[in-house]
């Protein structure tokens, strides 16, 4: 659908007119494209989807069910684009982004950028330092004609530095640039445990020191969210649409809104992996470090910061690229008769 945009060279002949970051950026993604993991990550999750279905129902890949038509396959693109949208708002919910939350960023994406900030800060404060005596295991028995047997021990002074670590979070989002009137604080932590050396150099760098915040910008994810009647409170809706009549849509793959949507998750994704790296070096390293001095000063510190996690591999994420075929009959009642779900006999799953 829709025509290739061209220019004239030379003698009049009509060259295509190439969209050079679009089509970077789609030649990254075939390059990164794994077809048969996808599809095996597809047929893994199938078998649990089976577990939460009825069992008549028969979802499978489109190119398996025979007489649907393209439209249905631009519906398809839209309604798993909607579902991994809702799939990132309720990342955006676990990360303290309420109802209110929602509304309010939403209406700040409409003229400014958005964005989430991690941030966070660590102060090392010497305590004190301690002198304590370790006596050896070994004994030296010492045998005399007149006094007999004699035993003594190896006593070793043991000098030891206890320092306070102190580390501390948060997750914001802003309007605009940081420090600006807009600005959400949505969760933080802290925290403190004590760390022992046997050495007097420090342990990390003295003083305060501030992390190196990572940002991601969210304002095309909030920008496909809306609050029906702009109620706050109200259920919002997701109405990420495909413009067919636009001049760059080429297919259901390749159009400026597919790709829009992918670069947004591809920038969401990025930044949680820095998260990640950002809790493990920062937050948990030290917590492991700190831990046999908790147990031996009952001290929790540092364990209160570590909260429950979850392996990507462990979460089942229900956004299938599947059809399934229906009876005219009950397609028409599935779809409310309004007509939307194209002219073929496959409906989406």
């Amino acid at each position: 659908p829709g025509r290739v945009p061209t220019t004239r060279l030379g003698r009049g002949q009509p060259c295509p007119t190439p969209n050079v970051s679009l089509a970077s950026e789609h030649a990254a993604t075939m390059i990164q494209f794994d077809e048969h993991g996808f599809r095996r990550r597809v047929e893994e999750a199938v078998v649990t989807l089976q577990k939460l279905l009825h069992s008549t129902r028969r979802p499978t890949f489109a190119e398996d069910v025979p007489n649907h038509s393209y439209q249905d396959k631009y519906l398809l693109a839209e309604f798993l684009t909607n579902c991994g949208l809702a799939a990132q708002c309720t990342c955006l919910e676990a990360l303290g982004v309420g109802t209110q939350q929602l509304a309010t960023l939403v209406e700040w994406s409409a003229s400014e950028t958005v964005t989430l900030r991690l941030a966070g800060r660590q102060r090392c404060t010497f305590l004190r330092e301690e002198e304590r005596e370790v006596e050896s295991k070994a004994k030296v028995v010492k045998e005399s004609t007149i006094f007999g047997k004699s035993e003594q021990k190896v006593v070793t002074r043991v000098n030891e530095w206890f320092w306070k670590i102190d580390v501390e979070w948060e997750l914001v989002a802003y309007a605009g640039t940081m420090g600006g009137p807009r600005q959400l604080r949505l969760q933080g932590r802290s925290g403190s445990a004590q760390l022992k050396t046997t050495t007097s150099a420090t342990p990390e760098p003295a003083g305060q020191v501030e992390f190196i915040p990572t940002e991601v910008p969210i304002t095309w994810l909030l920008q496909q969210v809306k609050l029906p009647g702009g109620l706050v409170g109200a259920a919002h809706v997701l109405s990420f649409k495909i413009d067919r009549d636009a001049e760059g849509c080429r297919t259901p793959r390749r159009n400026p809104q597919v790709e829009a949507a992918l670069h947004a998750a591809r920038e969401l994704c990025a930044w949680s992996k820095r998260v990640c790296q950002f809790m493990n070096q920062r937050i948990f390293s030290k917590a492991e470090r700190c831990a046999k001095v908790q147990a031996h000063t009952g001290r929790d510190g540092f364990l209160a910061l570590i909260a429950s996690t979850h392996q990507p591999s462990e979460l089942f994420v229900p956004v299938l690229p599947l059809f399934e075929a229906r009876p005219a009959e009950e397609e028409a009642d599935a779809a409310g008769g309004d007509g939307d779900g194209g002219d073929g006999d496959g409906t989406l799953v």
